[in-house]
């Protein structure tokens, strides 16, 4: 038997021991390699996403940084004053100091680490000048370095800008700032590339073999090269790639960067060549310490490895608290700009759309109504006798009010419908897909119905109504703001009718108030070319048939609008603030042209007086005394009328004008007595020396046993307070005889003469001076 051990078997096993430790170092070397490779490569992809995540919150933050300032107070203030013409002297200035100081405030916020740092800010004007700039010293348009449209910055809300035309890049933010929703200026603000530079290479040392460099389309910036260049060589040049095995690339969230870094490869060292092969095989125990070599190494890698995951770690959970507090802080924000659009578009008060976002959501009504073919309903609501509620009550309990209101609508309406608070006491509501008229009224009594519900004030119980204007689209108007229009108009004729009711629009309603704009405008005209007229309708003793005073009477005969009722156009002037230039003007040709008369024959010259003047008392009481003074007119030739509502609850600064006159020895006369509140409280109270009989008593006098009884109680009444009577509207000789029968002292009427000019009255003086005519 041959020995098991010999020469050959112990070479074989020799060979066999050694391929086994060779294939055991080149397995153990294989994987190991692999292991570390792909613990690097996780590492690497983790670090360079994790980055990508840190820019993207920064720029988002940034954004919102721009944005809140865009939205601050201060800019829409300075907008606000500018748009409205105010000079830099008067208020701009202020203003525009506020600005700048809002942007070095955030320029200057460095040491506040949460926040994105902006090297630099500007807000430009849409035409390309600086209105403010955190750099005081630089008076260069911002736009100047960048080859763009001001177009597309005013187009867009925000855009990230990137220049590489100068040696550094250059990255900004542009924000476009809106003045009642209307582009009117952008913030361009300059972004720290330091900042930019540090957030990336907070775990980066000069031994970590890497190259990053943060790319777009418009321009690179160079981050950090530690693979063999100096890292402070800042160079915008693409990195040698061929040194490297590996690159990974991350999109930054909402920005135009992707961060791309080279990663060096572990070193593969080759472990065998010919001669090693040589040596292992001459020398079993080489391969073998080489293995124990190699595993020290590896432990050793490994080790190094684990310290930087270790470190990694550490700063990954620093970087997350840091990205809690930012996304804290970008929530703050959030909800503080959707405070602030809420607080844009509704009312404080009662939490309803304000007018502003109610038009809007009328407008998206109209746009639905077209694409449906339906029909969209608008009710203007004003509550009635709503300041005399706040003026006694005060305005906490308006407040109520106005809350309990919109609480009640909103309860009455569907949920796709919309209910606004235009302003005051103003409500609108929007009934989407009208189904017709009879609808529109059945809603309308509803609303008018929440109303005979009593508000509950404190322990009181407070009644009130409301007026409603009823318009419909497309029959009534064929856009928003028109409709709107429409329902006001409709409103306007119901408060004119006695309120608490509801109108629909008609229109005739649109030619009454073009009407009205025309003869306001054309008024203007007259009093400025002064072709206003003053006729003069005689006063008539009715026992001597003779002329013993005129009154003067306003009339106007326009070249476009032809002749305008002085009922029409004295309302419209008391409206429009015209009616103390029509009064003055009524005072001054009326005195003058009496104090003429007075060489014919002793004559008095009664004006009436708007109840508007009587507002400023003790200018107007001076105008009568001037006019008297300049025209020499005796103040007993004088009788000022005024009608009865003037003096309903009415005490003070009117008394005392009214005395005055009287004792400057002017007469006082009642005009359209019975009309009004008639009350002997006043009669008695003020010193009249005329009571005037409106002539919707005198027109049916001969036919209507009730009149002729009113106007004898009238006149037995003025004679127990010794007033004289003249009766208006005297157009037939029955009339005149009862009024004669009855003891009434003066008349005037179509009996006698209409009004006539100045030369046809004087004619009738001098015709009755002569001749010694009278009215028979």
């Amino acid at each position: 038997m041959r020995p098991w051990f010999t020469s050959k078997n112990a070479i074989v096993m020799a060979s066999i021991m050694l391929a086994g430790y060779l294939l055991l170092i080149l397995t153990v070397t294989n994987v190991g390699q692999k292991k570390l490779e792909e613990a690097k490569y996780n590492e690497q992809r983790l670090k360079v996403e994790h980055y990508a995540e840190l820019l993207g919150n920064y720029f988002e933050l940034a954004k919102r940084d721009l944005n809140i300032i865009s939205a601050d107070r201060t800019l829409t203030t300075f907008f606000a004053n500018k748009s409205s013409g105010m000079s830099m002297t008067y208020g701009l200035g202020a203003s525009l100091f506020n600005v700048k100081q809002l942007i070095q405030r955030q320029v200057a916020s460095r040491e506040k680490k949460l926040n994105p740092i902006f090297s630099r800010i500007s807000l430009l004007a849409l035409n390309g000048s600086i209105i403010a700039d955190s750099e005081q010293n630089k008076n260069e348009l911002i736009f100047s370095d960048f080859n763009i449209d001001l177009l597309q910055l005013k187009a867009s809300d925000q855009k990230i800008l990137i220049d590489d035309s100068q040696e550094e890049i250059s990255i900004r933010l542009s924000t476009t700032v809106y003045f009642n929703y209307q582009p009117i200026a952008v913030l361009i603000a300059e972004f720290d590339k330091a900042i930019i530079i540090s957030l990336v290479t907070a775990q980066e040392y000069e031994g970590s073999g890497s190259h990053m460099t943060l790319r777009s389309q418009f321009g690179d910036l160079f981050i950090w090269d530690s693979l063999g260049n100096s890292k402070t060589s800042h160079s915008k040049h693409a990195h040698d790639t061929s040194q490297h095995s590996f690159v990974l690339k991350a999109e930054v969230a909402e920005t135009p960067f992707i961060l791309e870094t080279w990663f060096e490869n572990i070193n593969n060292t080759e472990l065998f060549t010919s001669k090693w092969f040589v040596l292992v095989i001459s020398l079993l125990a080489i391969p073998v310490f080489l293995t124990l070599y190699y595993l020290f190494y590896i432990e050793r890698k490994n080790t190094r490895l684990n310290t930087q995951i270790a470190n990694s770690t550490k700063h990954r959970k620093e970087l997350s608290v840091h990205n809690e507090l930012l996304e804290e802080e970008v929530k703050k924000r959030k909800e503080s700009e959707e405070k602030l659009v809420y607080q844009a578009t509704h009312d404080s008060l009662t939490g309803l759309p304000n007018r502003s976002y109610s038009l809007q959501k009328l407008n998206y009504a109209i746009d639905c109504s077209e694409r449906s073919n339906k029909k969209v309903l608008l009710m203007y609501i004003d509550l009635d006798n709503f300041k005399q509620i706040n003026d006694t009550l005060g305005h906490a309990a308006g407040d109520i009010i106005l809350q309990e209101t919109s609480k009640r609508l909103l309860n009455a309406c569907r949920k796709t419908d919309t209910v606004a608070r235009l302003s005051g006491d103003e409500f609108m509501v929007v009934i989407h897909e009208l189904e017709d008229l009879e609808k529109a009224a059945q809603l309308a009594y509803k609303v008018l119905h929440l109303f005979n519900k009593p508000f509950q004030m404190n322990k009181h119980l407070l009644h009130t109504s409301t007026s409603i204007g009823l318009a419909i689209y497309p029959d009534d108007a064929n856009n928003a703001e028109t409709l709107l229009k429409s329902a006001d108009m409709a409103l306007y004729k119901v408060k004119g009718n006695g309120r608490n009711n509801f109108s629909f629009y008609e229109s005739k309603m649109n030619d009454e108030v073009n009407r009205n704009v025309a003869i306001n405008i054309r008024l203007h005209k007259a009093i400025k070319e002064k072709t206003l007229e003053m006729y003069y309708q005689p006063l008539i003793d009715l026992n001597t048939q003779k002329i013993i005073g005129a009154e003067a009477l306003m009339r106007w005969t326009d070249s476009e609008l032809g002749f305008v009722p002085p009922d029409e156009f004295i309302a419209i002037a008391e409206k429009n603030n015209l009616i103390e230039q029509l009064g003055s003007f009524a005072l001054n040709t009326a005195a003058e042209q009496a104090a003429q008369w007075q060489v014919i024959t002793p004559l008095q010259m009664a004006v009436n007086f708007s109840s508007v003047q009587f507002r400023h008392c003790e200018k107007l009481l001076t105008e009568i005394q001037q006019v008297l003074l300049k025209t020499g007119l005796p103040p007993n030739k004088l009788d000022v009328e005024v009608t009865e509502s003037l003096l309903i609850n009415q005490e003070g600064e009117l008394f005392d004008m009214l005395k005055s006159l009287r004792n400057m020895g002017v007469e006082l006369s009642i005009d359209d007595f019975g009309t009004g509140y008639s009350a002997l409280s006043y009669l008695q109270k003020f010193s009249f020396t005329k009571l005037k009989i409106d002539r919707a008593f005198i027109m049916n006098l001969t036919k209507n046993k009730a009149d002729q009884s009113l106007v004898t109680a009238i006149i037995a009444m003025a004679k127990a307070l010794n007033l004289k009577v003249v009766a208006e509207g005297i157009e037939e000789d029955e009339q005149k005889q009862f009024l004669i029968d009855i003891d009434c002292e003066y008349g005037q009427g179509y009996l006698f003469s209409p009004p006539v000019t100045a030369k046809k009255f004087e004619a009738l003086l001098h015709q009755q001076a002569n001749s010694n005519s009278t009215f028979t």
